[in-house]
């Protein structure tokens, strides 16, 4: 890929991101207007409990499809993909039916079976270099979610925020029509192609992708379980107001990531690739302090009138954030770049140290300080699973 290319499929890349961020935050901004910060916080555990699901799903439809893309046909990818993906949905469900949650379990069997099918298609499209069908279908989501809720909203208003959990299976499913003729259009045909050497080599490359992202998101959404035990669910969606403000300042630095990572695996481990590498780190790091400034300097009473009175607090939260928010904006980058070249223990050391710190400061801040200590927590965690991540890349680094 070009270094025009690069930057142009970066700048799409971030535009899009741009969007969907907006998209996002509306979609937020209707979930506390009309449900309060309680309905926030049913949504947000929802949320997290599809990301523990789609984690284990992405062992077969994450990074190792971009990966093994060009090495490995596609329908042999696909195959392992879709049983996998019904698999992990399955057993999600039953482990949230079986914590009592028996209303959301079927709900969220159905979102994590499509995720994984949408996930796998995103992989493909990303290690087929065709950028623009990513950031199209990453689009739509968000947008498609926004109007399902506003239509069930409207048609049903009685069943609350249980909108926000069918509108999400609606909204994937309609993408997973567009995305099966995306992929056509890539010349790209499936078929059942069961094959025990491909499970085994997506298996190999996917379980340490996902181990080290499975570890990080217990770093970054550990605390909402601890706050609804500790706290109350209310909590949990004040502080996550928080979290998804400070980690929308991300969209620069996973849009960047996300692009050299397609560029990595086409180009290797190069002194053209670290050097774009550490590059896109310190741009990242620029513009995420100056959104990160923005954030902090807006009062108590913007919150309070864009989410509702409930979060006036969400800019406290942010302030507190910000250290652990810019050393994952810097460091981002260089873990998907270790991704991309197969230097996978690396993101499982650094996600396992940030989890120690999580683990061993949780149960002592939240309990004493609640909201502020979940926020301290996060934030140390994200700075030294960060320090874990650029001391490697330096250590590694050609001697001149």
């Amino acid at each position: 890929m070009s270094s025009l290319n690069l930057k142009s499929n970066i700048i799409w890349t971030i535009l899009s991101k741009a969007l969907i961020l907006a998209l996002n935050l509306a979609v937020v901004v209707m979930t506390t207007q009309l449900w309060g910060a309680d309905g926030r916080g049913a949504v947000a555990i929802f949320v997290a409990d599809l990301s523990i699901v789609s984690i284990f799903a992405n062992v077969f439809t994450g990074s190792s499809v971009s990966y093994f893309f060009s090495r490995i046909g596609t329908s042999k990818l696909a195959t392992a993909a879709y049983i996998w993906s019904f698999v992990t949905a399955a057993a999600g469900g039953v482990a949230v039916r079986c914590s009592g949650q028996t209303a959301t379990a079927p709900l969220l069997f159905a979102a994590a079976a499509l995720s994984g099918l949408l996930a796998f298609h995103n992989s493909l499209f990303v290690g087929g270099q065709k950028i623009s069908h990513y950031n199209l279908v990453t689009v739509m989501q968000p947008a498609l979610l926004l109007a399902g809720m506003f239509l069930l909203h409207r048609l049903a208003p009685g069943i609350g925020y249980y909108c926000y959990f069918f509108a999400q299976i609606a909204s994937i499913g309609i993408i997973l029509l567009v995305c099966r003729r995306l992929r056509r259009n890539m010349g790209v045909r499936l078929r059942w192609d069961f094959d025990r050497a491909c499970n085994r080599q997506m298996l190999s490359f996917g379980w340490k992708t996902e181990l080290s992202s499975l570890l990080q998101f217990f770093n970054y959404r550990l605390a909402y379980y601890l706050l609804g035990y500790f706290a109350c669910r209310a909590s949990v969606g004040v502080f996550s107001i928080g979290v998804m403000a400070a980690e929308a300042i991300w969209i620069v630095s996973r849009s960047m990531s996300m692009v050299q990572f397609s560029n990595v695996l086409r180009q290797g481990d190069t002194p053209q690739s670290r050097k774009e590498t550490l590059s896109l780190s310190w741009i990242s790091l620029g513009v995420s302090a100056a959104c990160v400034a923005v954030l902090s300097l807006l009062p108590s009473s913007f919150y309070a009138f864009v989410f509702g009175p409930e979060f006036g607090e969400v800019g406290r939260v942010i302030c507190w954030l910000a250290p652990g928010i810019l050393a994952i904006a810097f460091s981002n980058v260089i873990g998907n770049y270790f991704s991309a070249i197969r230097d996978l223990n690396i993101l499982i050391v650094k996600s396992a140290v940030g989890l120690v710190f999580t683990v061993a400061l949780s149960f002592w801040l939240i309990p004493k300080w609640q909201i502020t200590g979940a926020c301290v927590v996060n934030s140390v965690s994200y700075v030294m699973s960060s320090l874990v991540l650029i001391l490697h890349y330096v250590l590694r680094a050609p001697k001149p």
